[in-house]
């Protein structure tokens, strides 16, 4: 006899955990299978150098999650219960230039505006009087993201309406560098502005990429950074006791094959083991929709255009190369102690043209070694690391699609690494073998092959272009988190907000399934 359960999550990531938390809180029986040995996806920590030293796989602070009603309310007493902790530093980020000067940025706004009043006094009154505007617009926007989007046809006909809505409009469609220096004039701010811009894994000089800077700075201004006690993992393990408290049921090393279909409506799923699940209620995926699409729904009579759109989704410009060191002391970097007790440190460019042009490198697939942040959480979790020791993570942007093609990664992967290390030797003055216990690293092509849904290393799915977001992601009419296969529902990075740890899309597609059922999910929340 198959398992039979009300609803099966396909995908053990945050998303597909916070959904199936919601869920099983509501009564209902749910499955969440996944494919590798501990559920979280890209929010997930492990031993990858020594014993006791704690590397996040992926994520490494919990940003726009800070905003979610998940967590701002206790909704599923993550914090109250399980014991959820994140710490938000006043230090965020600092970025030392090639010249050796730096710039800092802090979650205090009037401390950022005072550090790049270093460099121009009028950037520094720019930086506040944008924030200012951006605030203004922030609980409308996080209130989107914590929703089922409009469709793009009736999202645009509302931002018409309003100066505000026509001025969004417009800095979606734009580059965020061209946008930057409209509020801008310093090259070094530019340059530290379009870095935050990028973290969204896109050439910050490409159209359509505007809206990730509007947004990113005033949010961590507003709610902080985030940074998780235990490790990015923590928040995984938490929403898995959450949900097993309520009955759920979690199988991993469990891949899914293909849909299980009756005619063309979704009723379960079917295990690479050939192992079938029993969905009475439906399946919600937070796959890639390319793995799902077509190939995982047999006989499914998809919609006139829908097949291409999701084979035309345009990836990320670049993909992480993660490198993992235990030591035996923090570095001592040579700019001096400004940098010093930031958990985020990056180098950066003077020159805003070698900054475009390593950019361009990395889309036409040639490595580079320019961005690289240098992330150590244990300044402020004193969990990460044995007592007396340190955990260093080094996150840089690297082309999946080198030269050779993708699987060249594991020719050339050792040799980027120990560059990455030589470039942190150079930059410091006590990273010699003597201070470094451990040492491993990810390729693009190793994270792939440890989350297959993160299809050609894009961690976030795709790319947040102006077309690619709210109610067109995946693809227009299909935004809503419902599938166009019976019984299917969507979430996960493919779908709104989009790829980042924000629990968003597991929340909302929880919010549709008990919508569809007949179930309020409002009173959910309140008891």
């Amino acid at each position: 006899m198959s398992e039979q359960y009300d609803i099966v999550v396909a995908g053990g990531g945050h998303n597909g955990l916070v959904a199936a938390c919601y869920l099983a809180k509501a009564g209902l029986k749910v499955c969440v299978v996944e494919k590798n040995d501990k559920v979280g996806g890209g929010v997930m920590t492990r031993e990858l150098t020594a014993p006791g030293f704690k590397h996040d796989v992926c994520s490494v602070a919990h940003t726009l999650l800070q905003a979610n009603p998940l967590l701002r309310n206790d909704e599923l007493q993550l914090k109250s219960k399980f014991g959820l902790k994140y710490i938000n530093p006043d230090k965020m980020t600092a970025i030392f230039y090639d010249d050796g000067t730096t710039l800092e940025f802090y979650t205090d706004l009037e401390q950022t505006a005072q550090a790049i009043a270093k460099f121009s006094q009028k950037d520094a009154e720019a930086y506040r009087r944008f924030n200012k505007e951006v605030f203004q617009n922030l609980d409308m926007m996080v209130m989107g993201m914590f929703h089922a989007p409009p469709n793009a046809g009736a999202q645009a006909v509302m931002m018409e309406q309003s100066v505000v809505g026509q001025s969004l409009m417009r800095t979606q469609s734009m580059s965020a560098w061209d946008f930057i220096c409209e509020w801008f004039e310093h090259p070094k701010v530019r340059i530290a502005l379009a870095r935050y811009a990028s973290e969204a894994m896109m050439n910050p000089f490409n159209n359509g990429t505007g809206f990730g800077f509007y947004i990113i700075l005033p949010f961590m201004h507003r709610y902080g950074v985030g940074i998780p006690v235990g490790g990015s993992g923590a928040f995984a393990d938490k929403l898995r006791e959450c949900f097993e408290s309520h009955g759920g049921a979690v199988r991993v090393n469990a891949p899914v094959k293909q849909m299980r279909m009756d005619g063309s409506k979704v009723t379960g799923v079917v295990l690479e083991s050939g192992e079938e699940i029993i969905a009475r209620k439906g399946v919600i995926s937070t796959m890639h929709v390319q793995q799902v699409f077509p190939h995982m729904v047999p006989g499914a009579n998809l919609p006139e255009g829908f097949e291409p759109r999701i084979r035309g989704l345009k990836r990320n410009s670049f993909q992480p190369f993660n490198l993992h060191l235990a030591l035996h002391e923090a570095p001592q970097y040579k700019v001096g102690p400004a940098v010093d007790d930031f958990f985020w440190v990056e180098r950066s460019h003077s020159d805003w043209e070698e900054f475009a042009r390593a950019f361009s490198d990395l889309e036409y697939g040639i490595p580079r070694r320019d961005f690289v942040a240098y992330v150590m959480q244990d300044v402020y979790d004193k969990t990460r690391a044995p007592e007396g020791k340190r955990v260093l993570n080094m996150y840089a942007f690297c082309p999946y699609n080198v030269k050779g093609g993708p699987q060249r990664w594991d020719e050339i992967g050792k040799e980027i690494a120990y560059g990455f290390l030589d470039d942190l030797r150079n930059l410091t003055t006590n990273m010699g073998d003597d201070n470094i216990i451990g040492f491993s690293w990810f390729t693009p092509l190793d994270i792939e092959r440890h989350n297959n849904a993160m299809i050609g290393a894009d961690i976030l799915h795709f790319g947040s272009y102006n077309w690619q977001i709210a109610g067109n992601r995946p693809a227009p009419g299909y935004g809503q988190y419902k599938s166009p296969v019976a019984g299917l529902y969507m979430a996960g990075a493919s779908t709104h907000p989009g790829g980042g740890v924000t629990a968003a899309s597991g929340r909302n597609a929880a919010q549709v399934v008990l919508e569809d059922l007949g179930m309020d999910f409002d009173d959910l929340i309140e008891n």
